[in-house]
């Protein structure tokens, strides 16, 4: 009959295995190549940047708090007569959000790498987020921090976070959330998420030793508690100086929340953390910094020879990545809030 299929071709049709079905293709905000182009092309002009001490090359691959961060840099350099601070990253994995997750400005990806220190075994993943600030604009680099993204083997070596100023906590992250075109989950609650930068930042801003370790928004912990009790401490010598922090959001781009696979958000916070320390009036006190990494560095900034100073205002860049549970408390995962760089400095000379 016309238009009829034979019985027997029929038959063969219906028990013959199916084909597995593609994976869905999902337009993303840049693509892998070009992402990888973004990338090694910002890695490779930061650090001939950096050797040039060309503050301007920096500024057409950074932007937002890390630019500020690399241009201050810079300035120490020039005034200790050094070299700019460079960094090898390594074995990238990138995380490009699908075009429906970002269908507006600023877009973002992020990438986890790996430092020089031991590729093998490698457990921490520098975090850089890369950021499109307009449709045609150049992607920039907006913000670097550092965290554990594997578990803890026998065998491992990790420096490369501690070169770059960084700590991180022991516990690793889960792996970040993937959908089956393999584009990175973002949190629906983004904007709730964020709001845990504004609770870090007045949980570290007080005058030492005012600070409360304890905290019903953060888990106990190296890079909380433990924070508050470092600036808290009361050095020996530095008994005679009264000292506060001061912790502003930095300016610069949004940056995307990444949703982990056990639930929690990625959030990564930039600040501002001034200082300020003076002496004490009634003992017509003085202090003066010392020639160790970051105070060598503070001094520099302050015109050099470890000068005497009644008051100093250091400003520091600080960038910290926090774990966000949809309820409960929330736990910082990289900070570089031990050693944050500074980004200037003034006072008042004796």
């Amino acid at each position: 009959m016309t238009g009829c299929a034979p019985a027997d071709g029929d038959a063969r049709a219906a028990a013959s295995p199916s084909a597995p079905a593609a994976a869905p293709v999902v337009p993303t905000v840049i693509g892998k190549e070009q992402a990888e182009k973004v990338f090694n092309q910002y890695v490779w002009e930061h650090n001939a940047s950096m050797d040039r001490r060309d503050g301007a090359a920096i500024a057409k691959v950074e932007t937002g708090a890390l630019l500020a961060r690399s241009l201050a840099n810079l300035e120490v350099a020039k005034a200790r007569g050094s070299a700019g601070l460079e960094r090898t990253f390594v074995k990238p994995e990138f995380f490009i959000p699908a075009e429906r997750d970002q269908p507006g400005y600023p877009r973002s990806f992020a990438v986890f790498s790996r430092g020089y220190s031991n590729l093998h075994n490698e457990r921490a993943a520098a975090v850089h987020y890369f950021v499109q600030e307009v449709p045609g604009g150049e992607w920039k680099a907006a913000a670097r921090s550092w965290t554990y993204d594997k578990p803890l083997t026998a065998q491992f070596d990790d420096t490369s976070y501690v070169v770059d100023g960084f700590a991180v906590r022991d516990k690793e992250i889960a792996a970040v959330r993937r959908d089956a075109a393999g584009a990175p989950a973002l949190s629906p609650t983004a904007a709730e998420d964020r709001t845990v930068c504004g609770r870090y930042a007045e949980y570290l801003s007080f005058r030492a030793p005012n600070g409360e370790p304890e905290s019903e928004h953060f888990v106990p912990g190296e890079l909380t508690s433990d924070v508050v009790k470092a600036y808290n401490e009361d050095y020996p010598n530095l008994t005679l100086v009264r000292r506060s922090f001061a912790f502003e959001a930095a300016a610069g781009p949004e940056l995307p929340v990444l949703k982990l696979a056990d639930g929690r958000s990625l959030v990564t916070c930039s600040f501002v953390r001034t200082d300020h320390w003076e002496g004490k009036v009634e003992r017509a006190a003085i202090f003066k910094y010392g020639t160790g990494n970051p105070s060598a560095d503070t001094d520099a900034l302050l015109g050099g020879g470890h000068k005497w100073w009644k008051s100093t205002d250091v400003r520091r860049s600080v960038t910290a990545t926090l774990e966000v549970p949809a309820q409960g408390p929330a736990d910082v995962v990289g900070c570089n809030c031990f050693t944050a760089p500074v980004l200037s400095a003034e006072g008042t000379p004796d």
